[in-house]
């Protein structure tokens, strides 16, 4: 694992325990209901602000993901997808990067043993 893969499996598990973190906080204080957690979005402007920037967000990075991870020949781009809505955006970013980081080396394996392939015919 190199460095960067280290740097952004720490920005992974953050971005997986933070907002976890504060959902079990809410969850404790109110209790855990669609309504009562979902209805707190659009309270104020500032509140509505951020949900509409992060669904915007979530459209862009679930194309993005998608366009890329297919580019690539990643096998399991789609993972951070499900996972932006079940946790968020601050954990399937990372983890997709983790996956594009972890997936380039062997795209550029690929593609020099192709040419091999095709300079030896």
């Amino acid at each position: 694992m190199n460095w960067r893969e280290r740097i952004l499996l720490v920005l992974t598990i953050v971005g997986f325990v933070v907002p976890n973190t504060m959902v079990a906080l809410f969850a404790v204080r109110h209790g855990l209901t669609f309504n009562g957690y979902f209805g707190h979005w659009s309270e104020s402007l500032p509140a509505a602000q951020l949900a509409l920037d992060l669904i915007i967000v979530f459209v862009v990075f679930a194309l993005w993901a998608a366009w890329e991870g297919q580019r690539l020949g990643m096998r399991s781009w789609w993972v951070p997808v499900p996972a932006s809505l079940l946790v968020g955006v601050c954990f399937a970013v990372p983890l997709f990067l983790l996956l594009r980081e972890r997936a380039v080396p062997m795209q550029a394996t690929r593609g020099r043993t192709d040419k091999l392939r095709v300079g030896s015919l």
